[in-house]
């Protein structure tokens, strides 16, 4: 209970200790402050204009921008050769397996599949359900063992008082 009232009147915008932004943005004056100094000592062939610098940063964006467009494109191609292979793979493997099987088969592996996948989804819903009952168990502890704490201090009020009774009473 101490603990709560000091962490609720501790203010919680303080800064860090440990970052020193007075530092940071004395740093960052110094900086522009060497760079002017160093543009007024260029010759005037060195200098870039405003729109110079503009058109540089423009055209760095243009080539990362184009570059990840030729890295998606390539990922694109890829995968669509991929897919491609894997359905030429799948047709034939279609087209030889119904050569094969016979009607009767067929419906036998229906009816697997069906069993399989009926099976799959009962087993999926008794992990929801064992999944829900643990989570329910577990709120059920928590707010035990919430119920358990709180007997613990109304117990160790009572020691205290009764301390204190007994050492009123010897003094009686």
């Amino acid at each position: 209970s101490e603990e709560d009232e000091e962490n609720s009147t501790k203010n919680p915008f303080t800064i860090p200790p440990d970052i020193d932004i007075f530092s940071i943005r004395d740093k960052e004056r110094e900086k522009a402050k060497e760079e002017r100094e160093r543009r007024k000592t260029m010759k005037i062939h060195e200098k870039m204009t405003y729109s110079t610098k503009i058109n540089v940063k423009q055209k760095g964006f243009r080539k990362a921008f184009q570059k990840e467009e030729e890295e998606e494109d390539r990922k694109q191609a890829a995968e669509t050769e991929r897919l491609k292979a894997f359905q030429d793979s799948l047709s034939w493997k279609i087209a030889l397996t119904k050569e094969k099987e016979s009607f009767h088969d067929y419906v036998n592996n229906r009816r697997q599949i069906f069993l399989l996948e009926y099976i799959m989804a009962v087993k999926r819903d008794e992990i929801q359900r064992l999944e829900n009952l643990a989570k329910t168990e577990e709120r059920k502890l928590e707010k035990a063992e919430c119920y358990l704490e709180k007997d613990a201090l109304m117990f160790d009020e009572f020691l205290k008082e009764n301390d204190k009774n007994s050492a009123q009473a010897l003094k009686m």
